[in-house]
Order: C-alpha cells, then structure tokens, then sequence
C-alpha cells in the first residue's frame, strides 16, 4: 500500500502494531512540517498492558469506557511542541485540541476495525484478545467504525481536519 501511494505523492509512515510482523521497517514517530506546520505521526498505542486493561475493562462493563484517559498528554511527551498529532490504533475518529496541539485521528480504514482483514478470531489466549477487541470496537458504535479516510487542510488561520468516509 505505501508503494501505490507513493506513485501518487510523497509518503511518510509510521509503525503500527502489526507492521512489524509484516516485516516493515518504520520509524515509531515522525516529525513533518508543511506551510510552517509541525506535523507529528504516531501509531497512537500507549503500551500493550494499558491498551488490554481498557479494553477488557470495557468488555467486562459491557460499554466503551474512555481510551483517552491519558492519552493526550501521552502523545504530547512523545512528539513535543507539534502543532497537530496524526494518529489511530484506536480506529476511531477523534478531532479535539489540547492546547494549541490538534490531536486527530481519522478512524478505521478497514471496516469495523477489523483484525486481519476480517479473519476468524485465532484459538487459544490469542483468540479470546481477538474477540474482546471486535467487542470494544462494536461498542463504538457503527458510525465511529465506519470506514474513513482524514485530511488536513492547511492554511494561515490554522490546521482544520476532516474525514470522508469510504466503501459501503
């Protein structure tokens, strides 16, 4: 995917969760600046015992209970002074400021927020994280799952995000 979409502009990449399995070399943050904006990137999680303690907390109250505890000023230490964050791990859409710092995620590309692209839960401990992760997501809502792709629009006023949602 990161090939095709070079052929269509410039691409800057961070490592998500699952990238290193695939066996992509990708820095964990970056750092861009466009118009005299700093940009960061980030994959978004915080550490694999906070991400299972929310969810299975969530799980277990049968509601989404908030992920974002924490998670802002986690990403401002991360990336320092920017002036947005792009993010996602989540899957859902998020556009809120902190300060003077946007924190945007677009949401899910795939729908749902799928695990491999929708394969059956694996078996054993791994399986029993897969199911628990769909639960979480479905708890989200449809409209939050919703498959979307995020812009950011550029200009002297400021940095303004959007989504477009894309497929069915």
């Amino acid at each position: 995917m990161l090939d095709d979409l070079g052929r269509i502009a410039p691409v800057v990449a961070v490592r998500g969760d699952h990238d290193r399995l695939a066996g992509l070399a990708l820095p964990e943050t970056a750092v861009v600046a466009i118009a005299r904006r700093r940009i960061g990137l980030v994959h978004g999680d915080r550490g694999r015992a906070i991400d299972i303690s929310v969810v299975a907390a969530s799980v277990v109250a049968g509601r989404s209970l908030t992920y974002r505890a924490g998670l802002s000023g986690a990403l401002l230490r991360r990336l320092g002074p920017v002036d947005a964050i792009v993010f996602g791990h989540w899957h859902e859409p998020v556009a809120n400021r902190v300060g003077g710092t946007l924190l945007f995620s677009p949401g899910a590309l795939c729908p749902w927020g799928s695990l491999q692209g929708g394969a059956a839960p694996r078996t054993g401990a791994a399986g029993v994280g897969d199911r628990a992760v769909r639960r979480f997501r479905h708890q989200l809502g449809r409209e939050a799952m919703r498959p979307r792709i995020g812009f950011l629009d550029i200009d002297a006023t400021g940095i303004h995000p959007s989504t477009v949602a894309v497929g069915h």
